[in-house]
């Protein structure tokens, strides 16, 4: 069932991405072109050329502060300092109310990266991952030369959404709280409806400490109002147009600043993209999907280059993820064990040695040995379970069903996603008597084509995620291009060089021609 996810969810998206540009466009009826593997971009005619233009983007007039970073950077996350790529950052401050400049003061960061020959007049490329991990750490892995095509024309700006990564951090819950929360109740009992009690009771308190401490603020971590901290920073620039990267759930930031401020957008490119204000449970339940056909795809290519899970990898991980439900892992839940895995794929390399040093983890632990999967989950841990994040997501949570409904979409789930649908089920309880900041605005049209790259094996947000994007581009109009990426990992953008070139030609002075629906190779 995993492949079909595979099949089935790459030819939905693909085709209905296609559908927008051939009816946004009027085109004839005629054969689909099908999928291309992207080759760089044709030239138009000069009787199009003027239709075709696209706005230009500028450097900013009045550039934050910035110092090196890198290795600080290197010290924070535990990874080694990219040698290829300089890293500056800077921080700005901005009003916790957007609404109200005279609110408290709140430190928003940014990281840039660029290399020795990046032209000091180039226009910078906004890029933010929203909630799924700190852009800081996908900073990182700017050094890969995989966007040297890109690093070499523009810098890219990676800003933490306020409440995440070095950007105003939020620290209000326990510390059981907190371990209660990101291990979504496990305390040795595989029972969903136990779980989701013990999980509750966690989060109703936590919410009741973190409201008092964020008093009148607790609902300003929502999407919107990490675009208006973009805008914010657009602003400080002094440029009328900035192009945007939106990753993951910073996808949603995206498309919340193009509804807010239409006539700044410059370029638009949504990167393993998730829907904008989808509610809770199918949204959990995409990323349940997505996330097993990910972990499905690892243990497949894992298998391919001979790494330690075997023939059968999938059965060694269910194995493992049981343990750690079962309390058989001293220190581990089945959700941090999943947490732990999907970050590595995510940020970590995942050619055949990357593959092989998460493999064996696994297979240590699935022997009795679990101290180096221990080692991946703290990391994780400090990537994507922060206080910070946890109010963010519960500020946006929308239609959040209630606690009795969870154990039976964990079953409903389980059925094809037995691997990840106990934790995307029991996540849904996390935000329980946390508030929730309303539905984030919607763009109402799309004056600049977006750049759709979609990652068939996001290991965070999976590649169903992406599925809940399409209503809104079909009712708007727009004409994406949509780019499909076999490749394992998270953010398209940074791991394939073809994707990198062709946002290169993106942010050029005219629309990008050929097909809607194009490939890149893994």
């Amino acid at each position: 069932m995993t492949d079909f996810f595979t099949r089935s969810s790459r030819g939905a998206l693909l085709a209905v991405l296609t559908s927008v540009t051939v009816l946004a466009t009027a085109c004839t009826a005629g054969p689909a072109p099908g999928p291309k593997v992207v080759h760089g971009d044709g030239g138009d005619s000069a009787a199009e050329a003027d239709a075709n233009r696209l706005p230009t983007l500028s450097a900013p007039e009045r550039d934050l502060n910035y110092s090196d970073c890198g290795s600080k950077l290197a010290d924070k996350y535990d990874v080694e300092t990219p040698d290829t790529v300089q890293l500056d950052c800077a921080a700005f401050q901005v009003p916790v109310n957007p609404d109200d400049p005279d609110s408290a003061p709140l430190l928003i960061t940014v990281v840039r990266g660029k290399l020795a020959e990046t032209p000091a007049d180039a226009a910078p490329l906004v890029l933010t991952t929203g909630t799924d991990l700190p852009s800081s750490r996908l900073a990182m892995n700017f050094g890969s030369s995989t966007l040297a095509p890109l690093l070499a024309k523009h810098p890219i700006v990676a800003i933490d959404r306020r409440g995440v990564g070095q950007s105003a951090p939020v620290d209000c819950l326990t510390s059981e709280q907190r371990s209660t929360i990101i291990n979504d109740g496990a305390s040795g009992s595989r029972d969903v409806e136990a779980r989701t009690t013990a999980l509750a009771k966690a989060a109703r308190e936590g919410a009741d400490i973190c409201n008092d401490t964020l008093e009148p603020d607790q609902l300003k971590y929502a999407t919107v109002d990490a675009a208006a901290d973009i805008e914010q920073l657009r602003a400080r620039w002094q440029v009328d147009r900035i192009g945007i990267v939106g990753v993951g759930q910073g996808s949603a930031v995206a498309l919340a600043y193009q509804a807010r401020h239409p006539g700044n957008v410059g370029r638009l490119i949504l990167d393993s993209p998730i829907g904008l204000n989808t509610q809770a449970a199918p949204a959990a339940a995409a990323t349940a999907a997505g996330v097993q056909n990910s972990l499905s795809t690892f243990a497949r290519r894992c298998s391919d280059v001979g790494c330690s899970l075997g023939s059968d990898g999938r059965a060694m991980l269910n194995r493992v993820i049981a343990a750690g439900a079962s309390g058989a892992l001293p220190g581990l839940s089945d959700t941090s064990i999943l947490t732990a895995i999907t970050t590595a794929l995510a940020v970590d390399p995942t050619g055949p040695d990357g593959l092989k040093k998460l493999a064996d983890a696994i297979s240590a632990a699935d022997r009795g040995n679990a101290d180096a999967l221990k080692d991946l989950a703290a990391a994780s841990r400090s990537l994507r379970d922060t206080d910070g994040q946890l109010l963010s997501r519960c500020n946006d949570m929308l239609g959040r069903p209630g606690l009795a409904d969870i154990p039976k979409l964990a079953r409903t789930w389980g059925a094809d996603a037995p691997m990840t649908a106990n934790s995307a089920a029991l996540s849904l309880a996390r935000c329980d008597g946390w508030g929730n900041a309303g539905a984030a605005p919607a763009p109402s049209s799309f004056p600049i084509p977006p750049l759709v790259l979609l990652g068939l094996n996001d290991p965070i947000n999976g590649l169903k995620s992406a599925e809940a994007l399409t209503p809104l581009l079909v009712t708007t109009g727009a004409e994406p291009v949509s780019v499909s990426w076999d490749g394992l990992g998270y953010s398209v953008l940074t791991r394939s060089e073809c994707a990198a070139q062709l946002v290169v030609d993106y942010l050029g002075d005219k629309r990008l021609t050929g097909p809607a629906e194009r490939a890149c190779p893994a």
